[in-house]
C-alpha cells in the first residue's frame, strides 16, 4: 500500500500536489501557487476568459517566448494572428502555425495531433464544448509530445478531468487570474499580474488578411 500511495499519479488529498515537470509561467506570483512552480509540461491547462482575446495572451506571453526553436501552434484563434506584433514580441514567425478548422470536432482533432508532436512547445486551442472524453484524449496526446497545452474556453461552468483551470479577466496593464481548480488548497483571492506586453497582446490578432502569416492558411 505504501508503494501505491507514493506513486506520482496519486493525489493524497493533503494539499500537496504530486511532483510534475513544469516550465515557469514568467509570472512569479503565479508560479508561487502553481503545483511544480509553473505550467505543466506534458499536460493541458484550462484557461477561462469572458470572451476570446480578453487577456489570455497577456498571461501566456512569457511561456510562448520560452519556446525558442519549437513550434507554437494556434488552433481556431478568434482572429487571424497579426504577424508584425508576434515578431516584435520575439516569436519566430516560421515557428508559428495557426489552423482554423470549421467545427469543434475538427479543432479537437487538430489540437490532439499538434500535442502529439515532440517539436511543438505550446499548443493553444480556443475550443468550447469539450466533453470529458475529448479532454482526456488531449491530455494523453500531450503526454506523448511533452509540450504545454492550453485549452481556452469561455464557459466557466464546464467540467473536465483536466487538473488545472484558471479564470482570467483583463485589467489596465495586466490581468487578474483566479485559480479555479488545481491539486492543492483552494485560492480565494485573485492574483494580479502586471504585464509589460499587455498593450502588445491586444494587437496580436488583426482583422482579415492583415494578420495572415505567409505560408499558413485555413484548415478544412
Amino acid at each position: 500500500m505504501g508503494e501505491v500511495l507514493r506513486h506520482p499519479a496519486i493525489w493524497r488529498g493533503d494539499g500537496r500536489a504530486a511532483a510534475v515537470a513544469c516550465v515557469p509561467s514568467g509570472h512569479a506570483a503565479l508560479d508561487a501557487v502553481l503545483p511544480g512552480g509553473g505550467w505543466p509540461l506534458a499536460g493541458v491547462s484550462e484557461i477561462v476568459v469572458p470572451r476570446p482575446g480578453m487577456g489570455e495572451l497577456a498571461l501566456l506571453w512569457p511561456v510562448l517566448r520560452r519556446c525558442a526553436g519549437q513550434t507554437v501552434c494556434l488552433i481556431r484563434p478568434p482572429l487571424l494572428p497579426y504577424a508584425p506584433a508576434w515578431a516584435a514580441a520575439g516569436i519566430a514567425l516560421e515557428r508559428l502555425i495557426w489552423l482554423r478548422p470549421g467545427d469543434t470536432a475538427g479543432a479537437l482533432w487538430a489540437m490532439e495531433q499538434a500535442l502529439r508532436e515532440p517539436g511543438c512547445g505550446a499548443v493553444l486551442g480556443w475550443i468550447d464544448g469539450v466533453d470529458d472524453r475529448a479532454a482526456r484524449r488531449l491530455l494523453l496526446a500531450s503526454r506523448e509530445g511533452g509540450g504545454c497545452g492550453f485549452l481556452l474556453r469561455t464557459r466557466a461552468g464546464q467540467t473536465s478531468p483536466l487538473p488545472l483551470r484558471l479564470g482570467v479577466e483583463p485589467l489596465p496593464g495586466g490581468v487578474a487570474v483566479r485559480v479555479l481548480k488545481y491539486r492543492g488548497l483552494p485560492l480565494a483571492k485573485p492574483i494580479l499580474l502586471r504585464s509589460e506586453a499587455h498593450a502588445l497582446a491586444g494587437a496580436l490578432f488583426a482583422e482579415s488578411a492583415a494578420g495572415r502569416l505567409p505560408g499558413h492558411g485555413d484548415a478544412a
